[in-house]
């Protein structure tokens, strides 16, 4: 049955005289392997009652007529000669008639094999037990005589193009349970491979035969946008079948192509229609945190409770992303890379090196060291550290800082340190910051408030004010001088 060829829950059944076969499923019920059901045994021992009955019709007289009354015999037949006088007494009745999604008509058939004069060979050509058995030694119907003529020259039944001619869709098999449905074999056409192909089969009617809308969702996260899924109906038993189903997804071989990271963006803003059915928006947004970066992911159909979960990628790793990465991540971090912004926040990033709530990220007893790394600026503490409120707030906690003194006990270690402090100003002003404010600085530096002690150094170009002259008024009032 390639027609029969969407998702791996096949279901070609063959149903004949009432008798049901279930073929098997490749994905079954859940947790359960697909399985072929064991063959149908008869119920009756024909065989034992050949030199009785010359024709099936002495038994099964309704079966041509399409009388149903007719079709079996009554209790009281077998007892004609069961009477406990001419033989043992029995208590045979028919069983009632299987649940069967066979779309057959005893009459038709009857007929089209009298008509090719073969009547004396109409029941036995389609249930005998094998191709060569005797007249009487019969049993359910095999699939092999449908094949001569529905799929001529067909390797196996569930090979044929199509399954309307002897099966109706499994929304019209009512009589059929969740656990029969959960037993269905798959074809052969339904390999490891038949995934990644199946959509150019979907719009057969076929479909309908083996599969339910609800078997579709649970892995299509779009299912309600693609019409081959919503063409087909909706059945409780398989919403039942596949209800916390576990869903594995392949990769499709396109995604293994070099590079396909890389490209991957643009491959979604051209269409991220067929995104939609392994992703949904949250598996992307492990890698794409800031979804409002990122047009295509807002596209993408959500998770729904009780529906498909779509492929899962927490966890996974850029290939760049070595176990090495977090020892040489600072310099692409450094040349300002954005593509860290596409998966990292900057809380992501605070997590390490914010040295107020993450002191792992400095070594051992860095803080008696950190002078000297902040005056080289070996790191940029700025990062994470607010200078004029962390570093102050910390120094003058330990009396490194004094508010109010022009020194402290940082500068009482190195002499005549007041003389010579512009060279490290200038160097690295942020590391003064740590203890000093503004107004510090203006109390010898203002030309107008302080005591005029000039910053700065030799060659100054005083034609900078034309930049920034809301600077130079911290000191000149009036404006600066012009040479």
């Amino acid at each position: 049955m390639t027609a029969a060829r969407f998702f791996p829950l096949a279901l070609g059944v063959a149903l004949i005289a009432g008798v049901a076969s279930p073929h098997a499923a490749a994905v079954p019920a859940p947790g359960r392997p697909g399985t072929r059901s064991p063959a149908l045994a008869d119920s009756f021992p024909h065989a034992r009652h050949g030199r009785l009955f010359t024709a099936c019709g002495a038994c099964h007289a309704g079966i041509a007529s399409g009388d149903s009354a007719r079709a079996r015999p009554a209790p009281e037949f077998c007892a004609s000669c069961h009477d406990g006088s001419l033989a043992r007494r029995v208590d045979w009745r028919p069983s009632p008639p299987r649940a069967t999604n066979l779309r057959y008509d005893h009459r038709r058939h009857a007929a089209r094999i009298q008509a090719a004069g073969d009547s004396a060979l109409a029941c036995v050509r389609c249930h005998a037990s094998a191709a060569d058995a005797e007249y009487m030694n019969v049993g359910p119907a095999r699939p092999g005589p449908c094949q001569s003529c529905h799929a001529p020259g067909a390797e196996h039944h569930l090979a044929q193009g199509t399954c309307a001619p002897c099966h109706v869709p499994l929304r019209e098999a009512t009589g059929l349970s969740a656990v029969v449905i959960g037993l269905f074999p798959k074809p052969p056409s339904h390999d490891s491979g038949f995934v990644f192909v199946h959509a150019g089969e979907a719009a057969s009617p076929t479909c309908a035969v083996c599969h339910a809308r609800d078997f579709c969702a649970s892995c299509h996260l779009n299912a309600a946008t693609v019409d081959a899924i919503r063409g087909l109906p909706s059945d409780p038993r398989v919403a039942t079948l596949v209800r916390n189903r576990r869903v594995t997804y392949p990769k499709p071989p396109f995604h293994e192509a070099s590079g396909f990271l890389r490209v991957h963006g643009i491959m979604a803003r051209a269409d991220v229609t067929g995104c939609g059915n392994c992703h949904a928006r949250e598996s992307c947004m492990g890698c794409h945190r800031a979804e409002e970066r990122v047009a295509p992911v807002n596209d993408l159909p959500r998770r729904t409770r009780g529906g498909a979960r779509g492929v899962d990628l927490s966890g996974v790793r850029p290939p760049d992303h070595a176990p090495d990465h977090l020892l040489r991540h600072r310099v692409p971090a450094a040349g300002g890379d954005a593509s860290c912004s596409r998966c990292h926040a900057p809380t992501f990033c605070a997590s390490c090196h914010d040295g107020a709530t993450s002191p792992g990220y400095h070594g051992a007893d860095f803080v008696q060291r950190h002078a000297e790394s902040a005056f080289t600026r070996e790191n940029d503490c700025a990062t994470c550290h607010q200078t004029e409120a962390f570093c102050r707030d910390c120094h003058r906690s330990t009396g490194l800082a004094r508010t109010g003194a022009p020194l402290g006990r940082f500068h009482d270690a190195q002499p005549m340190w007041v003389f010579g402090h512009g060279g490290a100003a200038r160097r690295a002003i942020e590391s003064c910051a740590s203890c000093h404010a503004q107004r510090d600085c203006l109390r010898c530096h203002s030309a107008s408030l302080g005591w005029r002690v000039s910053p700065h150094g030799r060659g100054f170009d005083a034609d900078l004010q034309e930049k920034n002259p809301a600077m130079c008024r911290q000191c000149h009032l009036g404006g600066a001088p012009r040479r």
